[in-house]
């Protein structure tokens, strides 16, 4: 069994792929940890493929932009500046880890509610 792959959807324009980062908060998941993987940015959403051997299903997600709330930037343990909290209309948050914040950040606060 191969290694799962992101595909990007049929209409989605892509921004960047296979993004180096941790993310260190996501809904449904009790305690705050790091989990290393890579991110994918289309127009229409942002996914977070986890890597390692096991479990990284429970630990992988996609959102639409258009479901996003609210986008700022913010610390990473210890007290790294390479932090992104996604706040979701519905209240889930996502705290994503990447160098070269400033970049997705932008880009991200461009495409919010498309």
């Amino acid at each position: 069994m191969g290694k799962k792959v992101y595909e990007i959807k049929e209409g989605d324009t892509l921004f960047a792929e296979k993004v180096s980062g941790d993310c260190w908060k996501m809904p449904n998941v009790s305690i705050n940890r790091q989990v290393s993987g890579k991110y994918y940015f289309t127009d229409k959403r942002i996914a977070f493929m986890a890597s390692g051997l096991i479990g990284t299903e429970s630990v992988s997600w996609e959102i639409e932009m258009k479901e996003i709330d609210a986008v700022k930037t913010c610390l990473t343990p210890p007290f790294f500046p390479f932090g992104i909290l996604i706040t979701m209309k519905n209240g889930d948050k996502y705290k994503l880890s990447i160098f070269k914040r400033k970049k997705y950040f932008d880009w991200i606060s461009e495409h919010i509610g498309k």
